[in-house]
């Protein structure tokens, strides 16, 4: 004997099973809700004063690392009714807020008559909602650059690298950052790659360092790490303290972990601004080169 199925009944046995399936499923399962910690806003201080030109500041706030990011938040995050005043000397000038969308952000302050000069200290004071951030910077003796030169990459003639020669002053230890731009193609100076170091190991002696382009992830979608042909580039190889040397040390040091997930971030950043805020006031005793590439 045959027995014939009802095509119906059979869909109605398995629409209940897996239903069932699914109530059982959700059933098991628990919305877990985790209370992230409230974190205060703090300031952020990023400011220069650099040889024959007037020092700029830069006033952000920090953000909580799971806090949503978009234009609305970034423009609350800038700190533009500060008082920001520069002190050298006895004088003492207060910087004007300025906009330039080639920075970002692109909110900043500058000043207009004190000027940086070798051997000269540099007080910043920032006044912001009641409280009072400061700080102090030297420019120390520049070194100059001795001789430039052009490396060509492994397998593509176009793509070079430029190498730098000097000779590096004995007696005391010397502390270097160095920034390039390309002309017509970069908005401003970006810091080369593993740009800050110290003349550990090669103190009193000549030095060759090669510079490797760096870039701003924020600006630039330009993210190759060469130079080509064609290149305009200007270098700015600057003397520093030691003091900004250990904080940009430490900054490169969070960025090469930002890769690496078994890396730990320290939870507390350096800074030279007293009072309580993030950051570096720094000066930087500077000298420019251009070089071609080709």
């Amino acid at each position: 004997m045959t027995i014939k199925r009802n095509t119906t009944d059979s869909l109605l046995v398995w629409s209940f099973y897996i239903c069932t399936l699914v109530f059982t499923f959700f059933s098991c399962s628990k919305e877990i809700k985790i209370d992230y910690p409230k974190t205060e806003k703090q300031l952020v201080v990023e400011g220069y004063i650099e040889t024959g030109k007037y020092p700029i500041v830069f006033l952000t706030k920090s953000s909580p690392y799971f806090e949503k990011i978009d234009s609305a938040n970034i423009a609350e995050l800038i700190a533009s009714v500060a008082k920001v005043s520069v002190i050298c000397d006895g004088n003492e000038e207060v910087l004007t807020l300025r906009y330039n969308s080639n920075y970002f952000p692109s909110y900043y302050y500058e000043g207009t008559s004190i000027l940086g000069e070798i051997g000269k200290t540099y007080y910043l004071k920032v006044e912001l909602s009641g409280k009072t951030y400061t700080s102090r910077t030297t420019l120390v003796e520049p070194v100059p650059i001795d001789n430039i030169s052009l490396v060509t990459t492994t397998g593509n003639k176009i793509q070079k690298f430029i190498n730098i020669q000097f000779k590096d002053p004995s007696i005391k230890s010397n502390f270097y950052r160095v920034y390039a731009k390309r002309v017509g193609k970069d908005s401003t100076f970006y810091p080369s790659y593993l740009s800050t170091f110290n003349d550990f190991g090669f103190d009193g002696n000549n030095f060759t360092y090669e510079l490797i382009r760096s870039y701003s992830p924020i600006v630039q979608s330009d993210n190759g790490r060469y130079f080509i042909d064609g290149d305009s580039v200007q270098i700015k190889f600057c003397s520093i303290e030691e003091k900004q040397f250990n904080y940009w040390k430490k900054i490169e040091g969070q960025i090469a972990l930002a890769s690496n997930p078994f890396g730990i971030s320290s939870s507390d950043p350096l800074s030279t601004i007293d009072g309580g805020a993030l950051g570096i006031w720094a000066g930087l005793s500077s000298k420019y080169y251009t070089i071609k590439i080709k």
